[in-house]
């Protein structure tokens, strides 16, 4: 992907960072409510179009 500059963006939490202690929230189904308070992911997402 590098060698044919296809742009990359990864983002990765730390276990336990997303879901709160207790929630019976599954991780993959919050992450999108922290990911939009990250200035750099929330414009990038907003950047996207069909």
């Amino acid at each position: 992907m590098t060698a044919q500059r296809t742009p990359v963006n990864f983002a990765a939490f730390e276990t336990g960072t997303v879901v709160p202690a207790g929630s019976t929230t599954s991780a993959h189904m919050a992450t999108w409510q922290v990911a939009y308070t990250i200035p750099g992911i929330r414009d990038w997402i907003m950047r996207q179009s069909r």
